[in-house]
């Protein structure tokens, strides 16, 4: 994941803006789109969108889940075995949960 500076500056180069007319076109003073393309300020969300906008550019927010790196692992493991091994590893572990339930 790139920095959050890069970013804007990347976005800002991209469409061809000088940091004074990107100020302009997001509503906010040049020093400050220089503090963010420095990463020394952290422009909030909304500002945030705002000079992407200004760019031409969408800012989306996406958040997905990662694999749980043991659920890879055990099934890396599964496709190992043969269809009737696990079957018996299918049933060994029903038998497990079953006395777990119970207890």
């Amino acid at each position: 994941m790139e920095p959050l500076y890069t970013l804007v500056r990347d976005a800002r180069l991209a469409a061809g803006l000088s940091q004074r007319a990107l100020a302009q076109r997001a509503g906010t003073s040049q020093p400050a789109v220089a503090r963010y393309e420095r990463g020394v300020a952290t422009p909030s969300w909304e500002t945030l969108q705002r000079l992407m906008t200004a760019c031409g550019q969408r800012l989306r927010l996406v958040v997905e889940p990662i694999p749980d790196p043991h659920q890879v692992e055990l099934a890396a493991h599964m496709l190992e075995l043969t269809p009737e091994e696990r079957l018996q590893a299918l049933q060994r572990y029903t038998r497990l949960h079953d006395l777990a339930s119970n207890e």
